[in-house]
C-alpha cells in the first residue's frame, strides 16, 4: 500500500501546478484516527474517511511567511503579524496566532491568483482579510482551489504517512535523529541523550531547527512532530471527536480554543506523539507555534 501511494504522488508531482510543488499529495480512503498506546483520554480510535488534499511538505518558514506578508500588507491585510523566527531564512516562522495564519492563507491565494477559502461571512462574499473572526465551518469554501488549514483529521493522516498505530510516523521509539524535541527521559520510548536537541540548543531560543531539516515520512512530509507545534483548522471539543462524521470531519461548530498538533522543539516525546492533542485560545502567539498549509486536491 505505501509502495502505491508513494507511486501515485511521484506520478501527482509530474502533473501538479506550479504552485503545488512544495506540496505532497495525500491520496483519499480510511484510516485510524487517534490510539490507545498510551492512555490518552482524548483520542479514542475511530475510523475517518478524507477525500484527497495537498499538504506542504514543511513548516512555513519566516522567509516564505514575509513574502507573502509583504504582499498581502499592500492588498487588505493590513494587520497580519510581523511573526518571529529564529534565522528568517530557513527556520519556522513562529508567534502567529491562528487568526494570523487564515489570513495569510487567505493572501497566499489571492497573492497566487487562486479563490480564497476563508470568509467573515457566512454567505462567502467578503473575503477575510482583517480583524480577528472566529471562522465556521459554515465560513469556508471548503471547494477552492486556494490555501488554508489542515483540519485536525487530515492533519494525523499526513503525519501517519499511512502506519496505523504506531506513536510517531516512523515508529513507537523516538531519539534526536528523528525530530527536533526535548528528551527529558521522562517516557519508556525516548532513547539516547536528554535535554533539548544538541544540534539545535545554541545562540538563544527558541530552539528550532531550518525547515525540512529531519528525513520525511513516507507521504513525503517533513518535521510533522517536533520543531513547532501547528496550527490546525479545527475548534477543540473532546466530545466531538471520536463521535464526528467519518467522512471529512472538520470539527464542532464553535468553541473556544483551536487545535494544535505535532509537539515542539522544547516539548518532550509525549507531546510528538500523532494522535496528541493541544488546544490554545486562536488569539495564542508564542514562539513555539507555527503551521503548514494545505490545499483542495486539483482534480
Amino acid at each position: 500500500m505505501k509502495a502505491l501511494h508513494n507511486f501515485i504522488n511521484q506520478l501527482a508531482i509530474l502533473t501538479k501546478p506550479p504552485e503545488l510543488a512544495d506540496f505532497a499529495l495525500i491520496q483519499d480512503g480510511e484510516f485510524t484516527m487517534g490510539d490507545t498506546l498510551d492512555g490518552s483520554e482524548d483520542a479514542n480510535p475511530h475510523t475517518v474517511n478524507l477525500s484527497s488534499f495537498y499538504l506542504q511538505t514543511t513548516e512555513v518558514s519566516k522567509s516564505q511567511w514575509n513574502e507573502v506578508r509583504s504582499w498581502g500588507l499592500k492588498h487588505g491585510y493590513t494587520d497580519m503579524a510581523a511573526g518571529s523566527s529564529k534565522d528568517a531564512a530557513d527556520h519556522p516562522v513562529q508567534t502567529v496566532s491562528w487568526y494570523d495564519v487564515v489570513k495569510w492563507c487567505n493572501a497566499k491565494s489571492e497573492k497566487d491568483g487562486l479563490s480564497p477559502c476563508y470568509f467573515s461571512d457566512a454567505t462567502l462574499t467578503e473575503i477575510y482579510r482583517i480583524g480577528k473572526t472566529d471562522l465556521g465551518n459554515t465560513m469556508v469554501k471548503w471547494n477552492a482551489n486556494g490555501y488554508r488549514l489542515p483540519t485536525e483529521a487530515e492533519w494525523e493522516k499526513a503525519a501517519r504517512g499511512g502506519l496505523s498505530g504506531r506513536r510517531f510516523p516512523w515508529g513507537d521509539t523516538i531519539n534526536h535523529s528523528h525530530a527536533n524535541f526535548e528528551n527529558t527521559g521522562g517516557e519508556t520510548y525516548q532513547i539516547g541523550r536528554t535535554g533539548n536537541h544538541p544540534k539545535y540548543a545554541a545562540n538563544g531560543f527558541p530552539y528550532t531547527s531550518p525547515v525540512g531539516s529531519f528525513a520525511m515520512n513516507d507521504y513525503g512530509l517533513y518535521d510533522m512532530v517536533g520543531n513547532v507545534w501547528e496550527w490546525c483548522w479545527d475548534w477543540y471539543d473532546n466530545r466531538y471527536y471520536d463521535s464526528s462524521p467519518m467522512a471529512d470531519p472538520r470539527g464542532p461548530a464553535s468553541g473556544s480554543s483551536r487545535m494544535l498538533r505535532g509537539g515542539f522543539w522544547g516539548g518532550n516525546a509525549k507531546y510528538c506523539r500523532i494522535a496528541d492533542r493541544y488546544y490554545p485560545k486562536p488569539n495564542s502567539a508564542c514562539f513555539f507555534i507555527g503551521f503548514r498549509p494545505a490545499r483542495s486536491s486539483i482534480k
